[in-house]
C-alpha cells in the first residue's frame, strides 16, 4: 500500500508540473569579445589574460567573437591601444590598425598585431588591446580587454 501511495503522489506531482506556463527571457543584444579573454585566466589583479609572444613571431591573430546572430554585411568593429597597460611603443615594438572586420554570415573576425623584431635587447614590453565595438555592437565587459606581452 506504501508503494501505492508513493507512485500515486509521484504521478500527481508530475501531472502538475507539467502544466506550468514558464516565460523564459530571450536576450537580443549584439556583443564583441576576445576569443582568448574567454579561455585563458586573467593576470593576477586584472580582467585580462596575457599573451606572451617573442619579438621574432612576426604577426598576432587575435579571434574576436560576434555574440549575436550573424549579420548580413561586413561589421567594422574598432578598437584602441590602453595606454594605462602599454609599455610598446607604435611604430618600433608593434603596429595595429584600431579596427576590424567581421565578415557577412560569420561570427568571428581576426585582430592581427605586427610586432617589430627590435632583435635581442633583452626584457619585455606589453600592449593592452581594448574592443570598442561600433554604432550598434558593444564590447563585453568581461572580455573585451587581451595584453600581449612582447619579448626581446
Amino acid at each position: 500500500m506504501k508503494k501505492i501511495l508513493s507512485l500515486l503522489s509521484l504521478v500527481v506531482v508530475l501531472a502538475f508540473s507539467s502544466c506550468i506556463d514558464q516565460e523564459y527571457p530571450l536576450w537580443d543584444g549584439s556583443l564583441v569579445e576576445f576569443q582568448d579573454a574567454v579561455v585563458r585566466t586573467p593576470v593576477a589583479g586584472q580582467n585580462y589574460p596575457r599573451i606572451t609572444v617573442n619579438n621574432k613571431v612576426g604577426t598576432v591573430s587575435l579571434q574576436v567573437n560576434l555574440v549575436a546572430p550573424q549579420r548580413a554585411s561586413d561589421e567594422t568593429i574598432n578598437y584602441t591601444v590602453v595606454p594605462e597597460g602599454t609599455t610598446a611603443v607604435s611604430g618600433t615594438d608593434y603596429s595595429v590598425s584600431g579596427s576590424l572586420v567581421i565578415p557577412a554570415n560569420s561570427s568571428t573576425g581576426t585582430l592581427t598585431v605586427n610586432v617589430v623584431d627590435t632583435g635581442a635587447l633583452g626584457g619585455s614590453v606589453d600592449l593592452l588591446l581594448r574592443l570598442d565595438g561600433n554604432a550598434s555592437i558593444s564590447p563585453s565587459e568581461n572580455y573585451k580587454q587581451v595584453q600581449i606581452r612582447i619579448t626581446r
